[in-house]
């Protein structure tokens, strides 16, 4: 049995592989199309399965929840900003209230004139708010010119310091409406007044506004009734007061104005009054009665603090001659 085995050729050696050959780079492929996403992946038999979307139950929206609690992802409605409120002192003049705001100052001039007699007066004006409701203000008649009552023979226009000062505090009762008194003072010789108005105001939109009666009442205190509009007046009386006649009781005056922005620096303006001089609707001593003034013009504000005016108009329509150009300058810090 050992010889036989041992007869049995032996099992040839394995011969060397060769090395592998490098394989040629493949060609890229090209990317497949996406899937449908209305396919999902094929089921077991290896078809793909379409997908169905659901049809709303209420195509009009009828049955929509407003106060369902809101999807994460969804997008909600948006809402228009709400508008800008207005804050400080509006440039628009039918938008400025009676009084000025808090803390806030002004000061103007209102030069006007009357071409027959010649006759020009100029007066500088102060405001001061104390609180949105309270203000302050004085007034001074700078100077005018008017052919003085004591040189009347001489008929000579001249230039003369003004002599009327006074206070005058203005108390915000309502938007539209306040309370004004003050003490108009003639300082030689010393006269005194009492002025009280009701000014009111009226706006329509951002464009309009309506008002008046800011200086109804002038009643004399003491000798006559001194004027911040008319020097000449105040003139006038002082001569009939040093020579023991009539002197001016007062005045009782229906004022209005009307404001249209036609742009917001821009404004035109109307002022009409119908005023009972010395109280009397008839031509009287110490006054002329029933006087009807109108007055038209115009007010730039190049920047919110500065207001630029000028006018055209009569202080009287019964006499042509105290038709004449007015200004206004107006400077606010």
């Amino acid at each position: 049995m050992s010889a036989v085995a041992g007869a049995q050729p032996r099992p040839a050696p394995a011969k060397p592989t060769a090395p592998a050959k490098p394989t040629a780079p493949t060609a890229p492929t090209t990317p497949t199309t996406p899937a449908d996403p209305t396919t999902a992946p094929a089921d077991g038999s290896g078809q793909p399965v379409e997908m169905t979307e659901d049809a709303p139950a209420d195509m009009e929206g009828t049955s929509e929840d407003p106060d369902a609690p809101k999807v994460a992802g969804e997008q909600e409605e948006t809402k228009a900003p709400p508008k800008a409120s207005r804050s400080g002192y509006p440039i628009e003049l039918a938008l400025r209230p009676i009084t000025l705001l808090q803390n806030m100052s002004e000061v103007s001039i209102d030069p006007h004139l009357e071409v027959s007699p010649l006759q020009f007066t100029t007066a500088l004006r102060a405001r001061y708010g104390i609180t949105r409701q309270v203000q302050i203000g004085l007034t001074y008649v700078l100077g005018a010119a008017y052919d003085d009552p004591d040189t009347l023979a001489s008929d000579k226009v001249g230039f003369h310091p003004g002599r009327a000062v006074g206070l005058d505090l203005t108390v915000l009762l309502q938007n539209w409406i306040g309370v004004r008194v003050g003490v108009p003072v003639y300082i030689n010789p010393v006269a005194t007044s009492l002025a009280i108005g009701i000014p009111l105001q009226f706006t329509f939109g951002n464009k309009v506004l309506i008002g008046g009666l800011d200086d109804l009442l002038n009643i004399r205190l003491t000798k006559f009734a001194p004027s911040f509009y008319n020097e000449a007046a105040n003139a006038a009386n002082a001569e009939a007061f040093n020579t023991n006649t009539v002197t001016r009781r007062g005045d009782l005056k229906f004022s209005a104005f009307g404001v249209y922005n036609q742009k917001p620096n821009l404004a035109f303006i109307l002022r009409a009054s119908l005023t009972l001089e010395n109280f009397d609707t008839g031509r009287s001593d110490g006054g002329k009665g029933l006087v009807t003034a109108i007055r038209a013009g115009l007010t730039f504000s190049p920047k919110r603090f500065l207001d630029l005016g000028f006018s055209l108009g009569f202080d009287d329509m019964a006499r042509s001659g105290t038709f004449g150009p007015g200004g206004y300058l107006a400077f606010r810090i």
